[in-house]
């Protein structure tokens, strides 16, 4: 295997036509595949010699317009142990933290607030406290409305418990708060929940917060810190977040993926799932769906 040799993961949402894909790559694009893998109807791995820019480039315009996810990365670090993974708008529909706002009653645009903040326009650490402001005196209970309204979104219950299943350490790495973090990452099965954390008195909000993930670049403390602890390199470590404040481990992580991102995200972070749900990135990882833990 070269240094330089490739992979490229190619998932759509319905069957793909592996002929066509082979005559493109070897026909348009001049490239020799020196292996090809189904990782099911929907999705394959095409190993191939080193790819220029300029063929990177128009495979992914090509990807972008067919609605096709793609991934590319060099072969020799496609390993992976850790993952990391944002909450809030990538593991769950929610916003959780505007959610509480809005059920708080409080009239502002808030949900502008936050896009600003996740597309790294606003300080993220400005943003929480103006909505923890918001919510000052407001009781508890707002949680429990919150937690009724949560929404997976598609594949990932299956992408943690696949990752759990293979050995992987996961963990949610989020700017949201305890106790909504514990509950998803409990439903889940993640191993590890990293969040902020409300204060609370009298069974209200005291609009203060012990600030465990708020700052611009905890996210990638947290990373950090897990691999020295592991003594994992981070070239083994896949992230997946689609916000500002996931720019800082998504970048330093052996493969970043943007799941339904912000455009700073996009512009930051090559490889993205734009298209599909989040099996998508057990596919990126080498891993077929006759491995998937579907129980």
């Amino acid at each position: 295997m070269n240094n330089k040799d490739q992979v490229v993961t190619i998932v759509h949402s319905h069957s793909l036509a592996k002929e066509d894909l082979s005559k493109y790559f070897q026909n348009t694009l001049s490239l020799k595949i020196n292996k090809e893998i189904k990782l099911s109807d929907c999705a394959y791995d095409f190993y191939l010699e080193s790819i220029t820019p300029e063929q990177n480039q128009e495979l992914r315009k090509k990807c972008y317009l067919e609605k096709i996810d793609i991934c590319i990365q060099f072969l020799t670090s496609r390993e992976k142990k850790i993952l990391l993974s944002d909450m809030d708008a990538t593991i769950i529909e929610n916003e959780t933290l505007d959610d509480l706002v809005k059920l708080g009653g409080i009239k502002t645009n808030i949900d502008e607030t936050s896009k600003l903040a996740m597309e790294g326009k606003i300080d993220i650490k400005t943003t929480l406290n103006t909505r923890l402001n918001y919510l000052k005196g407001k009781s508890k209970t707002l949680i429990d409305q919150v937690l009724a309204r949560i929404k997976f979104h598609p594949g990932s219950k299956v992408l943690v418990k696949t990752l759990n299943q293979k050995g992987f350490i996961t963990s949610l790495v989020t700017g949201g708060f305890a106790p909504i973090s514990t509950f998803v990452g409990d439903r889940l099965g993640f191993q590890n929940v990293i969040s902020n954390e409300f204060e609370f008195k009298d069974d209200c909000f005291t609009g203060k917060y012990a600030p465990i993930t708020a700052g611009k670049n905890s996210k990638l403390d947290y990373l950090n810190k897990l691999t020295e602890e592991k003594n994992i390199s981070k070239s083994q470590v896949v992230a997946i977040g689609d916000g500002a404040n996931d720019l800082g481990m998504l970048v330093n992580s052996g493969l970043g993926v943007g799941y339904h991102a912000h455009q700073i995200v996009k512009d930051s972070v090559e490889n993205q799932i734009l298209f599909n749900d989040l099996t998508t990135l057990l596919y990126y990882l080498g891993i077929s769906k006759n491995e998937f833990d579907l129980n």
